[in-house]
Formats: structure tokens, C-alpha cells, sequence
């Protein structure tokens, strides 16, 4: 069952937190440049995949090194699958629980190899303010029970200063003519939108809470708009944990497959 619906708060209500100002907002006068350097073929726990190396500068600033995951051949196609994903150090080599950020990383890597796509991989560590500030961000959360946007605000950071130019630039080398999205994130879809990307649908890469990145969750789809459709409620109707449910299901109901989860069939689209 769904959870019960939230009640809304006014602007006047002592509880009441504003949205993130820059949730859906983009930036209009970014110009990146994206230049392609090698490609192998990699062999990894679940198959091979071919990756894909670029060094990207935004506006002549330090260039990052994004890189495109792909599987199959999607040179000169419509409509392919592709996921949009930033770096996060804590949840994806140090298994962090405060986010969901490699488990949708997870689903999109199983999901593109059955339905050849591509994740393009970007160094915007923390919403784009970087490890060291997604580390401070962190502790505040902890010890003032601060939100993930809250928290970025009281160090003076702004909510998302994410960009995408080179994932414009990736599609165009690569001739991919449209895509369908793997996100929650509406800034992501209006960004990429505003940069010329034709995004034929959204595909849901919703994933199960747990104890720790509840409120994260909720943040994100109140606070930040995400399409989360309340999915991030930790707390089942018996009066138990997530956790404590998903012990008692039997195997065959835990193999959930990625292409299941994120079926863009049915889920209202974007």
C-alpha cells in the first residue's frame, strides 16, 4: 500500500521549509568543451562494457574527465537509454547508506545491458559542491539535524550547481539521437531540455529506503522536486522497518530485476 498522503504545510506554519530555489533551474550561460580520448572494451563483474574516456572544460575553467559506460551499439540511434549519473565517493566506494546514489547506479549499469544504452559518469561530487563540502554538509546534518538542502545553505553553497554541457557534447560524438532518460530529477530533464538533448520519455530509477537515507529521500522529492512518489517512506503498515519486511519475502520476491523497477510503462511518464 501506499504511504498515507503529507499533510501540506503553509508558508506560515513554524515547520514550513521553502523548496530548493535552484531545483528546476538551469544554467544558460555555460560553455563547455567535451574532447573524446580512448575507448576500451572492459571487462566487469556482470559483462564487459565499452568505456568511454573525454576531458571536459567548462568556460576554460580545470577540466574534468567524464566518461561514457556504454553497452551495445547506440552510435546513430533513437530513443536509447541513458542515465546521467554524478560521482559519489561515500555511497559508491565506501558503501555509504545516506543515499541512494549506488543503488541507482546499480539498476542503471543491469538496465542498459538489456536494453543497450549508455551512463555517462560525471565528477559532481555532492550536487556539484565537491567531497570536502559534501563532507562538511554531512556533519551538519548530524549534528544539527539539518535536511541535505538545508544543509548545503547553512555553508553558504548553493542547493545544485550541477552542469551537463557535457552530456550534450557526449550524445553529439556519439550521433545518439534521442534518449529516454533514467532520472527522478526534473532540474536534470529541463537542463539537459535547455542544452538541446531530444529526451523521448523518463524511466524511473526509484530504489528501496533504509533507516539512514530516508529523510534524504523525502527531501528530495519535497524539497527538490524528485519523482519519488513517496517511495522513500522507510516505514511499513505493520509497524515495521523496510528492512525488517524485505527479511521475511522469499527469494524469488528479492529478485527484483532492474528492467521491472525501472519500467517507464504505466508510471504516468514525465
Amino acid at each position: 500500500a501506499p504511504p498515507p498522503p503529507r499533510a501540506v504545510v503553509s508558508a506560515d506554519d513554524p515547520n514550513y521549509r521553502a523548496p530548493s530555489v535552484n531545483a528546476e533551474s538551469f544554467d544558460e550561460s555555460s560553455c563547455g568543451e567535451t574532447t573524446f580520448i580512448a575507448e576500451t572494451k572492459l571487462p566487469t563483474e556482470s559483462g564487459y562494457y565499452r568505456l568511454r574516456g573525454y576531458r571536459h572544460s567548462v568556460d576554460g575553467a580545470e577540466p574534468t574527465e567524464p566518461v561514457a559506460i556504454v553497452f551495445g551499439d547506440i552510435e546513430g540511434r533513437a530513443d536509447v537509454p541513458v542515465r546521467v549519473h554524478d560521482a559519489c565517493f561515500t555511497s559508491e566506494v565506501l558503501g555509504s547508506l545516506k543515499c541512494d546514489c549506488k543503488q541507482q547506479l546499480q539498476l542503471a549499469m543491469e538496465y542498459i545491458q538489456e536494453n543497450d544504452g549508455m551512463v555517462i559518469y560525471l565528477q559532481q561530487e555532492g550536487r556539484g559542491i565537491g567531497l570536502a563540502n559534501k563532507i562538511a554538509a554531512y556533519a551538519l546534518q548530524d549534528t544539527k539535524g539539518l535536511d541535505t538542502v538545508d544543509a548545503n545553505r547553512a555553508l553558504g553553497l548553493p542547493d545544485d550547481v550541477r552542469e551537463y554541457t557535457a552530456v550534450a557534447n557526449i550524445l553529439d560524438d556519439l550521433d545518439v539521437r534521442s534518449i529516454r532518460l533514467m532520472t527522478n530529477n526534473p532540474r536534470k530533464v529541463a537542463t539537459l531540455e535547455k542544452l538541446g538533448v531530444h529526451i523521448k520519455g523518463r524511466i524511473p530509477c526509484i530504489v528501496k529506503p533504509n533507516l539512514f537515507n530516508q529523510g534524504y529521500l523525502e527531501a528530495k522529492e519535497g524539497r527538490m522536486k524528485h519523482f519519488l512518489d513517496g517511495s522513500w517512506c522507510h516505514w511499513n503498515h505493520d509497524g515495521g522497518t523496510v528492512d525488517e519486511f524485505d527479511a521475511k519475502e522469499t527469494d524469488s520476491e528479492e529478485e527484483i530485476s532492474a528492467d521491472a523497477t525501472m519500467d517507464d510503462e504505466g508510471r504516468g511518464g514525465w
